[in-house]
This record gives C-alpha cells, structure tokens and sequence, in this order.
C-alpha cells in the first residue's frame, strides 16, 4: 500500500488509496484477527484489569465476533482505510497509557470509542454521535462517556506521525495468518 499524506490547510490527514472491498475484508480480518488473540491471551493470562476504567467494561462478553463488529463499522461509516488503521494505534496508545490490557469485556467498547475519535480526527465527512451509537449498539449517552473518557484518558493524543503510521501499515501487511 502506499500512503499519501494530505497537508492542506496546515493539518495532516492520512490518505491510503482505497482498496477493493475484497483487500479491505481482509485487513479487517486481520485486524480483528489480531485483537483477538491478544484478547485470547489476556484471558489465558487472566489479565482483565480494565475494571479500572468502568464505561469501557462490559458486563458479559458481546455476543458479535470483533470481526463481525469491524466490519459493520466499516459498512456503515464507509470510514476511509487509514481510518481503520487509526483504530488500532489508538487503541494501542490507550492500553500503553493506562495499563490496561485488551479483553473480551472491553474491546467493542475500545473499538467504538476510537472508531468515533479517528473518523473525527481522520476525516471530512463526520456524522452524528447518534448515527455512531445505533452502529455500535450502544446508546448515545455511552457514546458521549465513550469519547470523552477515551479522548482524556489518551490525554487528546491524536496526532499520529506517518513514520509511526507506516509502521503499524507494514505490521499489519506482513502478518501471514492463514486464510
């Protein structure tokens, strides 16, 4: 893939060329792939400290796979692909910075909350919080706790520079789970 990085008006905006829908599936898939296991490790490990911070807790687990989950997000906000890419550095930045390891009680809450920062940050055509809600099942009360307490708790981090952008790209692509 190649990244193109829009400096108009002074802010940067990541731009990967859009893929087919097919290419797109797949790094939804490996996305959610990957997340899983992590969850899947945290669980083995019983590393499920995110009751620390309660609105992304979950009280039982989501019935809807994280892929499942992904790729509704995706079909709905037609959310660009550096979108999505956004969605696993924030969420990666916000467990580094609180400590927190991801887990099946609290990756959908995780997923939906940078979901709504990175299209806020990422891209021009920005919809309502209730239009977000409806697509990631919650209410548009959560989903206002949710930004917020995602946004405070990365300490409004969002600037991602293209070196780190590039990285976690390249990650992504070189992951060889078989399919």
């Amino acid at each position: 893939m190649v990244l193109v990085v829009n400096k108009s008006n002074n802010n940067f905006q990541f731009e990967k060329p859009q893929i087919t829908r097919q290419n797109q599936r797949k790094e939804i898939e490996i996305i959610s792939d990957l997340l899983t296991g992590i969850c899947e490790e945290s669980n083995k490990n019983k590393d499920n400290n995110s009751s620390i911070i309660k609105p992304f807790l979950s009280k039982k687990i989501p019935s809807i796979s994280i892929f499942d989950f992904l790729e509704r997000i995706v079909k709905y906000t037609k959310m660009q692909d550096s979108t999505l890419m956004l969605i696993l550095i924030y969420i990666d930045r916000f467990c580094e910075m609180n400590y927190i390891n991801l887990n099946f009680f609290n990756i959908h809450k995780l997923i939906i909350a940078s979901m709504i920062v990175a299209i806020k940050y990422n891209e021009d055509n920005i919809l309502k919080n209730e239009f977000y809600a409806k697509v990631g099942g919650v209410s548009k009360k959560e989903i206002d706790i949710l930004e917020y307490e995602f946004l405070s708790l990365i300490e409004f981090s969002l600037y991602v520079d293209e070196e780190t952008f590039q990285q976690y790209d390249r990650f992504v692509e070189n992951i060889n789970f078989e399919y």
